[in-house]
């Protein structure tokens, strides 16, 4: 006979994602807030700092900004000395966000205390890179078969 569940039914694989996401996201906010970064100007840093400049609409889909926020995410950014824009060398109709310098070690400070406040979950480093290779896998399937509109 099987055992019964502890708490009721097993909560379905949206649930959980949303609720980690959630409680994620939290944490983020309090560090960002304290850096004065929005998250969306975290993701453009991000995004940025993972690879040198890069076209404008690939900034977007990857911060997962519509391109009217991100122009005034970024215009922010380069107010504020933490990123610039450069005319594409290969293809003059496009701009290229590049981090500054000063932008590069906003995005370091922040990431160290992002990977400082995850260090601290009572979670063995094995089981957060099994859950990354997982949530990596799970994102790369629903890419390859999006649900019909």
């Amino acid at each position: 006979m099987p055992a019964p569940a502890p708490h009721g039914p097993t909560p379905d694989l949206l649930q959980l994602l949303t609720h980690a996401e959630r409680l994620l996201q939290r944490r983020l906010s309090a560090i960002l807030r304290a850096e004065q970064c929005s998250p969306e100007a975290w993701r453009v840093l991000t995004l940025l700092a993972a690879e040198g400049g890069r076209p404008m609409t690939e900034v977007a889909d990857g911060a997962f900004l519509p391109p009217g926020t991100l122009t005034k995410v970024v215009d922010q950014l380069v107010e504020h000395s933490l990123v610039y824009r450069r005319v594409d060398p290969l293809d003059r109709r496009r701009i290229r966000a590049y981090l500054s310098p000063r932008g590069r070690q906003l995005h370091d400070r922040i990431a160290a205390r992002v990977r400082e406040s995850i260090g601290e979950l009572a979670m063995p480093e094995g089981e957060r890179d099994q859950l990354a290779a997982l949530l990596g896998a799970l994102g790369d399937a629903l890419s390859r078969h999006p649900a019909a509109a």
